[in-house]
């Protein structure tokens, strides 16, 4: 499945609240396979997925964004998140 540059500014834009959860995939179904080259892993995502911004998770719709300019891993940025949430300052 591709998605034209339009399509994929469409979907990273789309209100939360405008998801369908039924038109999403549950995060559980999603399967990569890691022996694949990169390109590969990134289609089969995008294939699976339908939506690659937006799945179920558990009782939650998961809306997924990604910085510009930031050289932050998500560890590094999870990592953040859990200190702003137990009030530890960094």
């Amino acid at each position: 499945m591709d998605f034209s540059i339009e399509e994929l500014k469409r979907m990273q834009s789309m209100n939360i609240m405008d998801l369908k959860r039924e038109e999403l995939i549950s995060a559980e179904e999603i399967v990569i396979d890691t022996e694949r080259c990169v390109e590969s892993r990134i289609q089969s995502y995008m294939e699976q997925t339908g939506n690659p911004f937006a799945q179920n998770v558990g009782e939650y719709i998961l809306q997924l964004g990604f910085m510009e300019g930031t050289n932050d891993t998500i560890d590094d940025r999870m990592i953040l998140l859990t200190k702003r949430k137990t009030q530890i300052t960094v």
